[in-house]
C-alpha cells in the first residue's frame, strides 16, 4: 500500500471533542487519526480553527496522501445537503448556527474544492460504521444509539439509512419523542443519569464518576439499573414495528453498559432484537462518514 492512493479526511464533531481520521477512499483503511476537546459554545472563528488544526495534524502524519474529499459527522438540526448549520439553544455550537461550514472547511483545506466537502448526521454515520465496519456487519435490519450529553439515533435496512416506514419516527429522530413530562432526551442521557444520582443522595456527580461508584454503591447502581429499564420501554414500541435484528449502543454511556444492559435486555425480550455494545466507539461515525462520502 502506498500512501498516495486516494484518501478522505473525516471528521466526528461531537459535544465536547473533535476526532479526525485519513482513510483511504477505496478500501476504508484507517491510516491516522487525531482527537482534541471542543468548547462548543466558543466563537465561530475559534472553532472551525480548532477543526482545521485537528485537520492538519492528522494529514501531517502522511504529506504524500492524495486528499479527495472530507467528510463529516456532525450532529443536528442541520441541513446536510448545503452543509450549513441551525444547531441553536441546545447548549452547543449556537455560534455556529447559519454559518456554510462546506465553504468554510473548502477555504481551509484548499486541496478540496466545496462539492467535496459532504456530511452526514453523527448518529447516521455510528450506524452505517457499524453496518460496514463493526459488530452490525451481515445485519440486514439494524438500529443504532449513540447514548451521551444526548441521544442519536439511526435506523438501517440492507446496509442504507433510512428516515420513514413502520417503526421509524420523522428523520429517525427519537431524542425529541414524548416521554413523561417531557422527551426521551431527558431520560436517557448524561444529565438524566446525573440529575437522578442527585435526587437519591443529594450529591453532584459527573457520569464516569457514577460508573465507578456502581462496584460499590447501591445508589450508583440503581440509577444505571433504572436508566436500562427506561430504555428498554423507549425502545421496545420501536422494535416491535421496526424488527431490528440488532440494537447498537455507542456513545460514552455505552462504556458503562454493564450496569443497565440486563435491564433493557430483560424489557425487550420477546421482540427479537438484540442489544450489542458498538466495537468500533469513537470510530463508528469515521467510517461511516466515510460510506455515505463515497455513496454520495
Amino acid at each position: 500500500m502506498t500512501h498516495s492512493k486516494q484518501s478522505l479526511l473525516s471528521f466526528d464533531v461531537g459535544g465536547s471533542h473533535v476526532t479526525a481520521a485519513l482513510i483511504q477512499a477505496a478500501s476504508l483503511e484507517l491510516l491516522a487519526t487525531a482527537s482534541d476537546s471542543l468548547d462548543t459554545q466558543a466563537p465561530t472563528e475559534d472553532v472551525l480553527q480548532r477543526l482545521e488544526a485537528v485537520g492538519r495534524s492528522v494529514l501531517g502524519n502522511h504529506p504524500a496522501a492524495s486528499l479527495v474529499g472530507v467528510a463529516m459527522a456532525i450532529p443536528g438540526p442541520f441541513d446536510y445537503e448545503k452543509g450549513v448549520s441551525y444547531i441553536r439553544n441546545l447548549t452547543k455550537y449556537d455560534n455556529l448556527y447559519g454559518v456554510n461550514l462546506r465553504q468554510e472547511i473548502a477555504r481551509r483545506f484548499r486541496e478540496v474544492p466545496p462539492d467535496a466537502v459532504r456530511f452526514i448526521n453523527d448518529a447516521r454515520a455510528a450506524l452505517l460504521g457499524e453496518v460496514h465496519c463493526g459488530v452490525a456487519v451481515g445485519a440486514a435490519r439494524a438500529m443504532g444509539l449513540t447514548l451521551g450529553t444526548g441521544v442519536g439515533a439511526a435506523f438501517a435496512v440492507d446496509g442504507k439509512i433510512v428516515t420513514s416506514g413502520p417503526g421509524v419516527p420523522a428523520e429517525g429522530y427519537i431524542y425529541c419523542l414524548p416521554w413523561g413530562h417531557g422527551t426521551v432526551e431527558d431520560v436517557i442521557s448524561a444529565r438524566a443519569i446525573q440529575r437522578r444520582y442527585q435526587e437519591l443522595t443529594g450529591e453532584q456527580c459527573e457520569g464516569r464518576d457514577i460508573a465507578i461508584r456502581a462496584r460499590t454503591d447501591a445508589f450508583a447502581l440503581s440509577v444505571w439499573k433504572e436508566l436500562g429499564n427506561t430504555l428498554g420501554m423507549v425502545l421496545k414500541p420501536l422494535a416491535m414495528e421496526f424488527r431490528p435484528e440488532l440494537i447498537v449502543l455507542g456513545g460514552a454511556i455505552a462504556r458503562s453498559a454493564e450496569f443497565f444492559l440486563p435491564s433493557a435486555e430483560t424489557v425487550l425480550q420477546g421482540t427479537g432484537a438484540k442489544l450489542r455494545v458498538s466495537t468500533l466507539f469513537d470510530r463508528a461515525a469515521l467510517f461511516g462518514a466515510a460510506v455515505a462520502w463515497q455513496r454520495s
